[in-house]
């Protein structure tokens, strides 16, 4: 699973690597460490708005729902969500059918236990520009927006980085952002998407043990 992400690109970068723009541009700052654990705010294209960026609160909740998000989150954590979830769970399988969202990154932290102890990286692109992660979400009674990774058996290169689960973000290259948004897409196109993804080429930075609290980084 995947708990911690990374979008420090520059605005202007986001706009320019994409060619969409913010809705709310002054709402935009960089965060080179997004923690799910805490109530926080995602970049997303939705289904709904594919020529804007927007925000949605990072906890998938359902459709309309009411509550606060550590209500719902100290119940079920849905930061992340599965093919299973997305075909079994009511309310999920609408989001999936209906609300379907491209979350904008720089990056994702994974770990891995080497000798007893927790080994963390930062993935990438080797470019280090943003790229999309396949999510879902939905709207809340307030009009705020509430988004999920859907994530899935990783591949390879992940898994190199990663042991501690053996599930990982789904990456959608630019030219498939049009496949993953439209209601046009059949669902079992989609499906298959999330069981075989495309390899998308990353890089694994080594994080220094003190990383969360100084955001040091090392190449590998």
């Amino acid at each position: 699973m995947i708990y911690k992400l990374s979008n420090a690109a520059e605005k202007n970068d986001i706009e320019n690597e994409f060619g969409i723009p913010f809705k709310y541009p002054n709402l935009y700052t960089q965060n080179p460490l997004v923690n799910g654990f805490h109530e926080t705010n995602l970049c997303v294209v939705t289904t709904d708005n594919q020529r804007e960026i927007t925000f949605a609160i990072w906890g998938l909740m359902p459709q309309n729902f009411k509550e606060d998000w550590y209500i719902f989150q100290n119940n079920a954590n849905t930061l992340n969500v599965q093919l299973n979830d997305l075909e079994q769970v009511d309310w999920m399988r609408a989001s999936f059918h209906q609300r379907r969202c491209l979350i904008v990154v720089t990056g994702f932290y994974t770990h891995m236990i080497k000798n007893g102890n927790t080994c963390s990286y930062y993935l990438c692109k080797p470019d280090e520009r943003p790229f999309f992660l396949a999510g879902v979400y939905n709207t809340l009674e307030d009009g705020f927006q509430c988004t999920a990774l859907i994530t899935t058996k990783m591949g390879p290169f992940v898994s190199s980085y990663h042991d501690i689960s053996n599930l990982a973000p789904i990456m959608v290259p630019n030219e498939r952002a049009n496949f993953w948004l439209s209601n046009n897409t059949k669902i079992e196109d989609l499906k298959d998407f999330i069981q075989d993804p495309p390899e998308v080429s990353l890089k694994a930075n080594l994080m220094s043990n003190e990383f969360f609290l100084n955001n040091i980084t090392y190449n590998v």
